[in-house]
Parts: C-alpha cells; sequence; structure tokens
C-alpha cells in the first residue's frame, strides 16, 4: 500500500551529442530514427490536409459573409442614391403656373349643397 511512496522514477532524455556516464557518445540504433520518421511523415501528411480541409471551410464562410455584407451595403447605398436624386428633383423643379383661388365665407358654407 505504501510501496507506491518509496519508488523512484527517473526519467532520461537522450540529446544528440550527449555523452554517457562513461563518456562515449550514447547513440540510438538507426531502425528507431526510421521508424520514428515513418511514423512522423503520415503524421504530417494528415495535420496538413485537416487544415487545409478546415481552412477551405473557415474560407468559404467569410466568402459567404463578406457576400451578405456586400449586397447589403450595395442596397443601401441604391436606396440612398434614389432617395437622393428624388430630393434633388423636388429642390430644382420650378411651378410654372399656378392659380389662387379666393373662397369666400358664404361660398363656405353653400359648397355642401352643390
Amino acid at each position: 500500500m505504501y510501496d507506491d511512496f518509496r519508488k523512484i522514477i527517473i526519467r532520461r532524455i537522450v540529446y544528440r551529442g550527449q555523452t554517457g556516464p562513461e563518456g562515449d557518445p550514447l547513440k540510438t540504433p538507426p531502425a528507431n530514427k526510421w521508424l520514428f520518421y515513418l511514423t512522423l511523415i503520415p503524421a504530417v501528411v494528415v495535420v496538413v490536409v485537416l487544415g487545409a480541409f478546415f481552412f477551405s471551410i473557415v474560407l468559404a464562410l467569410f466568402v459567404a459573409v463578406a457576400g451578405v455584407i456586400g449586397a447589403r451595403f450595395w442596397w443601401l447605398r441604391r436606396k440612398f442614391r434614389k432617395s437622393m436624386s428624388a430630393a434633388a428633383e423636388q429642390k430644382n423643379s420650378m411651378i410654372e403656373d399656378a392659380e389662387i383661388i379666393e373662397i369666400r365665407e358664404n361660398d363656405k358654407s353653400d359648397r355642401g349643397h352643390h
């Protein structure tokens, strides 16, 4: 039960060029290097493919949102230009012919009878 507290765990990481206790350089077997590279290459390929897949999804969403926002700005700009041209036409329009009609007080009461 208490044996776990008395254990000493030593982990060792071997670096390139590191020497052992006798001073001789530590070497890893060539099979371990090749095994490492053979597992690293497929892992890198899978990560690159997944990265490209998720990047294409994010790019498609960005293009869709940018298209919706661009269409909205185009629509608002179109409405603004249309209202500005209508306001400019009203401002520049002139009254060419006008007629003044005078209504007298006694004529107001007669209008409902006709």
